[in-house]
């Protein structure tokens, strides 16, 4: 028997209430271990050409952008950065009072990148290969986002692991396309919503 347990429940104070059309936006953040540069895939687990070498738990962040009116968000631009199983960013931050950071260690033991970038799809839809982060600045494992639109701006989050995973997405038509991912190697999905405020041109 396969059960579908997708924890579509955000915590109160992850989104800011939009009284006029009830939708809730997603609460900005900030974080200062954004990195230097980024790297152009979705998969944080490798560069390109290399084999995977990483500890930790392989685990499929997956979003959907969505504007105030809940209308999907194409073409956006999607940065996501995080600490790997030790706690530590494995890669050059941009800001240049926390390169000689405790939270920083240029791993060249592993090919875990910690950070990339994804494009959403017609639907809103992004994803992430990476892996279950380790707990860091005394809150719960996460990864942050930085989304960006030509129309809706810019928004930066924190997308917090606990109870949003999904531990069947062959029973979500939404969520489909990433079975693969799953029935492999029985990798787990972090389903999220991302809205930003504003309203794109599109309308149902």
């Amino acid at each position: 028997m396969i059960l579908l347990i997708n924890h579509n429940i955000f915590a109160e104070d992850d989104f800011v209430l939009n009284k006029l059309n009830f939708c809730r936006f997603t609460k900005s953040t900030s974080n200062n271990y954004e990195p230097e540069k980024f790297i152009t895939s979705n998969n944080l687990l490798r560069s390109s050409g290399e084999l995977s070498i990483y500890c930790g738990e392989k685990i499929i962040v997956h979003g959907t952008v969505v504007d105030q009116n809940c209308v999907p968000v194409a073409d956006a631009k999607v940065y996501l950065w995080q600490v790997n199983c030790k706690g530590k960013y494995p890669y050059t931050p941009l800001r240049t009072a926390v390169k000689d950071s405790e939270f920083v260690e240029l791993d060249q033991e592993t090919t875990f990148t910690g950070n990339g970038i994804a494009t959403t799809n017609n639907k809103g839809q992004f994803y992430f290969v990476t892996i279950y982060p380790e707990r860091i600045h005394d809150l719960s494992p996460h990864a942050n986002i930085r989304v960006e639109h030509y129309k809706l701006g810019s928004l930066q989050a924190r997308l917090t692991l606990k109870g949003h995973s999904v531990s069947n997405p062959t029973l979500n038509p939404e969520l489909g396309y990433l079975a693969e991912f799953v029935t492999e190697n029985y990798t787990t999905i972090y389903d999220f919503k991302v809205v930003m405020p504003g309203v794109t041109l599109k309308e149902y």
